[in-house]
């Protein structure tokens, strides 16, 4: 028995070493730009983290690393304080591991690799305990379990994000906004084809990242997305995308300067994607404005 608590100990080991690896190498990269996981999950993530998804990463760093400096020391000096100390680390940090797993299936309803990764070392990490012998560890993977469940009976209900990946504009509308009937008006009368989405089935996705207005168009284009809210700035892109090619040609002609390509805050609107000069000296528009209807009002 004693040799196998031995041979469970050295994986325990080896698997905190691991993953300590494993997190300092994505705080190395995210120092370059650059991430382990580039899938949609960990962005979306990233954006969830109160102060960047570095302190997430810092914060599993520090445990993993804990637990590794800890197992160590118990090695060489067999002190029963540091056993109930790297215990209290691991059953935290399974604690931990139930809300995250909670809240990419319930909440985002997608996979973190990175995320999933993580768990796996961690779930690796407990078991290790739990054969070894330590009981303690029960307590952790019920913290799991409770907190994963309290995470589906709490987070609001919905279903995997499925947006249609063959239509290149696609509009969010709500059947109670009359500014959405009038966008989708003006979509008709010009003959554009748009997908249209009913915005309830895809309020968590579109607070997610920072959208809480309808109407809201999106343009979705292979290597880029560009989402505009309000009817002002989505009339400005269909007047864009309609002008004569007789007043584009002109336009040519003249040679403009090429002028920065810069996002305005709050204005709901990308301007390089708009040409006429008066578009882009336009005012903004906020989200008290008459052009959008505030999605609190109309997705209870």
């Amino acid at each position: 028995m004693q040799r196998h608590k031995k041979t469970f100990d050295t994986i325990f080991l080896v698997a905190s070493m691991l993953a300590s690896l494993f997190v300092l190498t994505e705080i190395v990269l995210q120092s370059f730009g650059k991430s382990i996981c580039a899938a949609e999950g960990c962005k979306m993530t990233a954006q969830s983290a109160r102060f960047g998804d570095i302190s997430i990463f810092l914060i599993g760093f520090a445990t993993f690393f804990s637990i590794m400096a800890f197992t160590i020391l118990n090695r060489r000096f067999q002190k029963p304080v540091i056993e109930r100390l790297i215990n209290l680390i691991l059953v935290v940090a399974l604690a931990g591991e139930g809300f995250f797993m909670g809240y990419l299936a319930f909440r985002i309803h997608t996979l973190c690799l990175f995320c999933v990764t993580i768990f796996c070392f961690m779930v690796t990490l407990g078991i290790m305990r739990l054969l070894s012998g330590e009981k303690d560890i029960i307590a952790g993977f019920a913290a799991l379990f409770a907190i994963f469940i309290i995470q589906y009976l709490v987070l609001p209900a919905g279903v995997p994000l499925n947006l249609p990946t063959n239509e290149r504009l696609i509009l969010f509308y709500s059947k109670d906004c009359k500014h959405c009937a009038e966008v989708m008006k003006e979509f008709d009368d010009k003959k554009i084809s748009v997908a249209h989405l009913p915005v309830k089935e895809y309020v968590g996705f579109l607070k997610n990242i920072g959208i809480e207005t309808v109407p809201t168009l999106m343009i979705n284009d292979p290597n880029q997305k560009i989402l505009l809210t309000g009817t002002d700035a989505i009339n400005r892109y269909l007047l864009a995308c309609t002008v004569p090619k007789a007043v584009q040609a002109k336009a040519v002609k003249k040679k403009a300067p090429k002028k920065e390509v810069r996002v305005v805050p709050n204005s709901g609107a990308t301007i390089d994607i708009f040409r006429q000069p008066d578009m882009l000296t336009a005012p903004a528009t906020s989200a008290a404005d008459e052009g959008m209807c505030k999605q609190d009002e109309i997705c209870q």
